[in-house]
């Protein structure tokens, strides 16, 4: 299994979301929106594996991925908060 940004990023998700009190009131993710923000990763990684062959071009577009979602979640955050 071949490491990427995308796997790694879920990781760290996954850690985080274990460590983090969910039963918080200001939880971040409910156990649904994490499972389908998991399931979503894990589909975009695998298109970016089927679609893209060189692993250092992969690790690029996934990088530049994973930066747009943090900026647009940022965005929609406070915009919205």
């Amino acid at each position: 299994m071949r490491f990427t940004p995308l796997n790694i990023a879920s990781a760290c998700l996954v850690a985080w979301f274990v460590m983090e009190n969910p039963n918080d009131e200001k939880a971040l993710f409910t156990w649904g929106a994490f499972i389908a923000l998991m399931v979503l990763l894990t589909i975009v990684d695998i298109l970016f594996r089927v679609l893209i062959k060189e692993n250092k071009k992969m690790w690029m577009l996934q990088l530049a991925f994973l930066l747009v979602v943090c900026v647009a979640s940022l965005i929609v955050k406070v915009t919205f908060a």
